[in-house]
């Protein structure tokens, strides 16, 4: 830009004048409204019941537990979830007969590819369900897994037997199941006496809980996961005689 002696002589005094007085009120009015609100907040505050509003928060929050402990589809938003509402239908479906519900259900709980077999007695009904890890948890194929140690591998064997154990009893507690058996596989691979090796897919942990040692479960059905892991019998616990090799490429 370029100031011509006209413009460098030109007295802006007054156009600065006016410009302070708009700037001077608009700040006016911002302060104002400012202060109203202000005002307005403090006296919304005051109308505030803090009892009153945890007591609806209460009664809001009991309301949505409730519904969730009645299988009210509303919350059934993970693919756990969905899947119980199947197992809710065919454990209470009147047309099939114990052995077939127990079995609709494990079937329904239990990850693609398992074994599933329900025995009947006099004593009453037993499951007996194995299945691979690989299907149910990334980075376990063959005989490869991503754990590192032995311990983190168990642990991890376990949560997803609990998994499928709790969602069994939820359903079928009722239906006569006095016992359930609940095995997980993973690849091994095994030496041969020449030195040869094979990939054995090998139950490395089992467990089997018996109804009469178990209460109710009382917990929340779309979000417990673990009640029936403290009530677990081993029947095979096969973690001694592996051993997790770190191969690096």
């Amino acid at each position: 830009m370029v100031f011509t002696p006209i413009l460098l002589s030109k007295d802006f005094s007054e156009l600065k004048a006016i410009e302070d007085s708009k700037t001077s009120k608009l700040r006016k009015n911002e302060e104002k409204k400012l202060v109203e609100l202000e005002s307005r907040l403090k006296v919304e505050l005051a109308q505030v019941d803090p009892t009153q509003l945890h007591n609806d928060a209460a009664a809001y929050y009991s309301a949505i537990l409730d519904a969730r402990k009645s299988y009210d589809k509303r919350y059934a938003l993970t693919p756990r979830e969905k899947a119980q509402l199947r197992m809710q239908e065919l454990a209470t479906d009147s047309t099939k007969s114990y052995h077939e519900a127990i079995k609709a259900v494990a079937l329904e709980a239990s990850p693609k590819g398992s074994d599933v077999d329900v025995v009947e007695s006099l004593q009453g009904m037993t499951l007996s369900i194995d299945f691979d890890m690989s299907s149910l948890t990334s980075g376990e194929y063959g005989t490869r897994t991503k754990h590192t140690t032995k311990e983190s591998l168990k642990k991890e064997v376990i949560t997803l037997i609990s998994r499928v154990t709790n969602d069994v009893f939820q359903f079928c507690s009722n239906l006569d199941l006095q016992a359930i058996y609940v095995g997980c596989r993973h690849y091994v691979s095994t030496e041969n006496p020449d030195g040869s090796t094979r990939d054995e897919n090998t139950v490395l942990y089992k467990i089997c809980i018996r109804k009469k040692q178990m209460p109710a479960l009382l917990n929340n059905p779309f979000l417990d996961v673990y009640s029936t892991t403290q009530y677990f019998d081993i029947e095979e616990d096969n973690f001694a005689d592996i051993e997790i090799v770190i191969t690096r490429i």
